[in-house]
């Protein structure tokens, strides 16, 4: 018995202390459990109130930031100085040469009419400059005084699209009518060709010598992506010609029409700086095809319809505020009307990481500035509606962005389409070129002029969704801008490629002294 209590003691004693020792471990587990809760809550109310607090920086900085627009200098024809009727009716000229571009139609006989027509409205340009004619391209060389300072370069394409529908005037009729002049190709481009030739033209009738060599190049088929630009870039590049600005088509003077002033009044000058890359993709699916009335899973039509829905539901590429997105939005921000807007675009330091997918779900330029986009245009089947097609096809048309550029784009795409059992072939493409230059003298200058011309309006740079022939330049200049000095409504700006398409009579004069003294000055102020 003794033995036995000698056992169970130190049993016993041991179950005390090994409770006692559990209780303890339990209740310091509560503890450091509740320890934890309390940290994560401090942590979670910590960054809710930082997010407050930014969030009120955000919102008092899109208070402060508002701007109001500044009225645009007055303009008065009558004290340009210039005899406005002739520049009208030179441009009146210009378009009733019907220089339409269409693809595999390589007739140039209106492209050289009105190459002759250049000739007898433009003599001093003729006489003083040398002419280069490049397969239709045409440019002009303007002889400077310093041949050690670096060129610059005007330039916009003769060729036009087709006109088609019912017009108001005709659309080759060049008709002078109501202030404006109307015709296929006023605003896109001949508009601001008249202005740059009108400018060199009067110049050279002042005894006036630019200070560097002056340029003037006009593509003959920019509208149907043709090789004009190309092979003028490929002259001036034997030559080993680099320029400090290229100055082509892109933004405008967005203007309205003021009842009270009685004239047109400017807003805002969109300078572009960038333009996307582009590119037609076809895509093809094949099978063994057979009548519609034995109907197979997975035809063609249907692995395409598979591939343009998650294109356009599951969008696969990136969506991001790239540096010259920033750019844009900060100019845009303090002129934007609605709190929202100038809150969002005018602190993405704050919203940066959000930003994109909001301006994606708004669609349109917003959406397309912040991705590569992808938008099916053409579809190809078979030729009979009761047939199932052993070969289908759809082509999309695609732009790039910076940050996912066509290599990379195009790889992404054949990944999905690897997986659909689907083949693409490129049908003509070119990458994002690179941003313009804005540090330099030339993009400063233009800023300059343009506050000279139409007063202390906003100056917008922004990232063109169009295509010019200015990429091409991006190889010999650094500082290759999308900007042409003519004042347009809205309504005027989208007559371009549509009916109606008209300019006014004072913006192609305003347009004609922004040159003037934009090559006047270049190299002095």
């Amino acid at each position: 018995m003794g033995v036995y209590l000698l056992e169970i003691i130190p049993a016993v004693c041991y179950n005390e202390i090994r409770q006692k020792r559990t209780g303890l471990r339990v209740r310091n587990l509560y503890c450091i459990e509740g320890n934890k809760v309390e940290i994560v809550l401090y942590i979670i109310a910590a960054v809710l109130a930082l997010l407050v607090i930014l969030f009120a920086i955000a919102a008092l900085c899109a208070v402060l930031m508002k701007k109001e627009f500044c009225d645009d200098l007055p303009f008065d024809m009558n004290d340009s100085g210039f005899d406005c009727d002739t520049h009208s009716r030179h441009l009146s000229q210009m378009i009733q040469v019907p220089t339409v571009s269409i693809r595999g139609n390589n007739d140039k006989t209106q492209i050289y009419k009105f190459h002759e027509l250049l000739s007898e409205i433009y003599p001093n340009i003729h006489r003083v400059c040398e002419k280069i004619d490049i397969d239709g391209a045409l440019l002009f060389k303007w002889k400077g005084r310093d041949d050690k300072r670096n060129p610059i370069l005007l330039m916009s394409h003769q060729d036009v699209v087709p006109a088609e529908g019912k017009w108001k005037y005709d659309a080759f009729s060049g008709e002078i009518a109501e202030g404006k002049i109307w015709g296929r190709g006023t605003v896109d481009t001949k508009g601001a060709l008249c202005a740059i030739l009108e400018s060199v033209e009067e110049l050279i009738k002042e005894g006036f010598t630019p200070i560097c060599d002056v340029y003037v190049a006009s593509s003959n088929n920019e509208e149907i992506t043709g090789d004009g630009a190309v092979k003028t870039v490929e002259y001036l590049s034997e030559k080993g010609i680099r320029f400090d600005l290229v100055m082509d088509e892109g933004g405008s003077v967005m203007a309205y029409e003021d009842a009270q002033k009685g004239r047109m009044v400017a807003h805002n000058a969109m300078i572009g700086i960038l333009e996307k890359g582009r590119a037609n993709i076809k895509f093809t699916a094949k099978s063994h095809g057979g009548h519609a009335s034995v109907p197979f899973n997975n035809n063609p039509f249907a692995r395409l319809s598979k591939l343009m829905y998650i294109i356009e539901h599951r969008n696969p590429f990136k969506k991001r505020i790239t540096k010259p997105a920033r750019i844009q939005y900060k100019a845009m921000a303090p002129y934007m009307h609605h709190f929202r807007h100038r809150l969002l675009y005018g602190n993405l330091w704050l919203f940066a990481p959000i930003a994109p997918y909001i301006m994606h779900r708004i669609g349109g330029p917003a959406g397309a500035v912040v991705k590569t986009t992808c938008i099916f245009t053409m579809a190809q089947g078979s030729k009979g509606a009761n047939v199932i097609p052993e070969t289908a096809s759809v082509t999309a048309n695609c732009r790039f962005m910076v940050h996912e550029p066509l290599p990379q784009s195009y790889k992404k795409l054949g990944k999905l389409c690897s997986r659909l059992g689907i083949t693409m072939e490129m049908l003509a493409g070119f990458d994002v070129p690179p941003v313009a230059d804005m540090n330099c003298y030339a993009y400063k200058y233009v800023n300059r002029r343009i506050e000279a011309t139409f007063g202390e309006i906003p100056r917008i740079p922004y990232i063109m969704l169009a295509g010019t022939d200015s990429r091409h330049y991006t190889k010999i200049c650094d500082c290759v801008l999308r900007f042409v000095p003519l004042m347009m409504t809205g309504k005027q700006l989208n007559s371009a490629h549509a009916v109606n398409e008209n300019l006014s009579v004072e913006a192609l004069e305003r347009g004609i002294v922004f040159y003037h003294d934009f090559i006047k000055n270049y190299g002095t102020e």
